[in-house]
């Protein structure tokens, strides 16, 4: 690896250990330099680069890395990038849910199933970087939406929720799980959509 940067500026790459892509970046996150951040963007070699699968930056041996550069955001930054774009993703949750609703109706069992797994792992990443967030952000008293309930009441209103949906399917009640889905929980997704913007304003 001849160059590293981080932030527009450079490091030695000596000071960095690692085999792999993946090495390199977790021991890049525990340099002084980028205390308290997270990655934003990564550029291998001049092109952005993304993970397809997880942990693919694994089989990207040190020897085939020339350069390597990195952009940053700070915790609260990242929070706060998330509130503005996590409606956008909410969104793609939605449209995902109306195929599920549909596949469910039309008596595919086995299709919709599939597509709910992947949809609840994206709900579970969506949940996991709005904790963050709060976390981050003090947010831990949250923010009334437009029924007046608070952020925390609405998380545990969505917790009840989702142990409905979960539970129909155990049961395989597959058309009332459709109409749960379609008319409460799509329904519960549009209000977090609208929440999170108005949080911008409730952190430290």
């Amino acid at each position: 690896m001849e160059t590293l940067t981080v932030d527009g500026q450079t490091i030695a790459a000596n000071e960095i250990v690692g085999t792999n892509l993946e090495e390199i970046l977790l021991n890049l996150m525990e340099h002084p330099s980028t205390s308290g951040r997270v990655i934003r963007r990564i550029f291998l070699n001049g092109e952005p680069y993304t993970e397809d699968v997880p942990h693919a930056a694994l089989e990207v041996p040190r020897a085939t890395i020339g350069s390597l550069t990195l952009d940053t955001l700070t915790m609260e930054d990242m929070g706060l990038n998330f509130l503005r774009t996590g409606p956008a993703y909410v969104e793609t949750l939605l449209e995902a849910l109306g195929k599920i609703v549909e596949s469910f109706r039309l008596g595919d069992e086995q299709e919709a199933n599939e597509y709910f797994l992947n949809f609840l792992e994206a709900l579970h990443l969506l949940m996991s970087l709005l904790e963050q967030t709060r976390y981050v952000l003090g947010l831990w008293q949250g923010s009334d939406d437009e029924s007046g309930s608070s952020l925390n009441q609405y998380l545990e209103s969505l917790a009840e929720l989702l142990t409905n949906v979960l539970s129909l399917q155990e049961q395989k009640d597959w058309i009332y799980l459709a109409d749960v889905l379609e008319y409460e929980f799509q329904d519960s997704l549009r209000k977090l959509a609208a929440i999170l913007p108005t949080l911008c304003h409730g952190g430290h």
